[in-house]
C-alpha cells in the first residue's frame, strides 16, 4: 500500500492538471462541472480512486460520442492508459 504522502503527491498533481484544464474556455460545461467536483473531492481528501472512477463514469457518454473537448479528452485517455499507475489506480481494473 503507498503512503499518504505519495498519494497526496498525486493527488497534487491531478489537481494542477484540472486547474490547467478549467483555464481552457473551449470545455463544455458538463465537463467544467464533472471536473470541479474531481477537484473539490480530492481536496476533502476523499479515496482517490473512487473519484477518479465516478468522474470516468460520468464522461463516458461523451468519450464513447468522440464528444470530449481536447484536454478533457487527454485527461481522461491518461486516467484510462493508467498515466497514474503509481498511485495504485488502474481506470481499467474499475470497469
Amino acid at each position: 500500500m503507498f503512503g499518504r504522502k505519495k498519494q497526496t503527491k498525486i493527488e497534487d498533481q491531478l489537481i494542477a492538471e484540472i486547474n490547467e484544464i478549467l483555464e481552457d474556455e473551449t470545455i463544455k460545461n458538463v465537463e467544467q462541472a464533472a471536473l470541479i467536483r474531481v477537484k473539490t473531492r480530492l481536496e476533502k481528501g476523499e479515496y482517490m480512486q473512487r473519484v477518479l472512477n465516478d468522474f470516468l463514469a460520468e464522461v463516458r457518454p461523451l468519450a464513447l460520442k468522440s464528444q470530449l473537448s481536447p484536454n478533457v479528452g487527454k485527461f481522461y485517455s491518461d486516467i484510462i492508459n493508467s498515466a497514474y499507475s503509481q498511485s495504485g489506480w488502474s481506470g481499467l481494473r474499475f470497469m
